[in-house]
């Protein structure tokens, strides 16, 4: 029953977590020009706390799961899938994040419509990091679902 619950609460931690792996880029990509960008940045200010929680809680209960199926470690579907998540953990908030840190102050302090070259560049540098995150969030969802190894 334990089990079971920590399931749960493992699936919707997913859900939740990596829901924002797919959403955030296409929030952030929706701004067409200064004043939505603000608003699109303040959104997703807000909107962060969920892939934090949902990405904390997905970490813990599926380490919790693997103690209390030790096996699990030996599993290369499970191993991959903690190490895959770590790099998109990294790629998120260590690449991306640097650099958005960075230019968000720039962002929110600009006047008019334009929206500032400084931003467009991070943009475009960030773009195929987000596919590669992407990428790894689907192949987790399949290791994870299809326990393939």
């Amino acid at each position: 029953m334990f089990y079971s619950i920590l399931l749960l609460i493992h699936v919707l931690a997913a859900i939740i977590g990596m829901g924002a792996t797919f959403a955030f880029p296409v929030i952030s990509n929706s701004a067409r020009n200064l004043p939505q960008l603000k608003h699109t940045l303040g959104l997703l200010k807000r909107l962060e706390l969920f892939p934090m929680i949902g990405g904390a809680l997905l970490i813990i209960t599926g380490i919790i799961m693997g103690f209390l199926t030790p096996a699990y470690f030996k599993e290369i579907w499970f191993v991959g899938s903690i190490v895959l998540y770590i790099v998109v953990e990294f790629l998120i908030y260590v690449v991306i994040g640097s650099k958005m840190k960075k230019v968000v102050p720039l962002v929110m302090s600009s006047e008019g419509d334009e929206i500032p070259n400084e931003y467009m560049a991070v943009a475009k540098s960030t773009a195929p990091i987000h596919m590669v995150v992407t990428l790894l969030a689907v192949i987790i969802i399949i290791l994870m679902s299809a326990k393939p190894f």
